[in-house]
């Protein structure tokens, strides 16, 4: 082996401008705010449920307030996100015919508590119609929860476009031999990634 200092001069060792974070190995972040904006209203938006007294849909994404963000820490993510959300129901009394509407409220769908713990309020504007609120508060939240988890896992898993798809960027210093004649004046233009490494 060399000493320090006394290379074999057929060796190039390629200087990186982006040596300080090379492939975003140490730290990067992407902002997920609008695709989740979009995939919570896909998921949740159209969500009926059904029982002997009535039907219930959620019609409308009325708010969703807050933001998503993914870090990657050396290769490691890191998520973060934090929403406020009100929808809108409706629904129709089977017996009767009647309609009511009412609204669902999540206050804090964040990172810090459980899909199964999270908090979803549910509320109907004045008159009858409690059988509905009774379905939207059992059936209808635990549909909600649902909708929410698969939320989280398209985040986290970069399916349906998330822009936090996983990545596992390696690192590298490009290395290349050169024998005989053929050594260049300068390093070529070219860099080595995890697909075009072969063990």
């Amino acid at each position: 082996m060399a000493k320090w200092g006394q290379g074999d001069p057929r060796w190039i060792v390629e200087e990186r401008e982006d040596g300080t974070n090379v492939n975003n190995w140490h730290w990067t972040e992407r902002d997920a705010t609008i695709w989740s904006k979009g995939k919570l209203r896909e998921l949740l938006v159209g969500i009926a449920m059904e029982n002997e007294a009535g039907r219930c849909e959620i019609s409308e994404l009325k708010q969703v307030e807050g933001e998503a963000s993914c870090n990657s820490r050396k290769g490691k993510l890191i998520f973060f996100y934090e929403w406020n959300i009100k929808l809108a129901w409706k629904g129709t009394v089977k017996e009767s015919g009647a309609k009511h509407k009412g609204l669902i409220e999540i206050p804090s769908l964040s990172e810090e508590n459980e899909i199964n713990d999270t908090e979803v309020n549910v509320s109907k504007k004045k008159g009858d119609g409690e059988i509905l609120k009774d379905l939207m508060r059992t059936t209808g939240t635990a549909k909600v929860r649902e909708a929410l988890g698969e939320y989280l896992k398209a985040l986290k898993t970069g399916k349906g476009g998330s822009p936090c798809e996983p990545q596992g960027p390696l690192l590298f210093t490009q290395v290349t031999l050169y024998t005989g004649l053929d050594f260049p004046s300068q390093p070529p233009e070219t860099s080595l990634t995890a697909e075009q490494v072969v063990v």
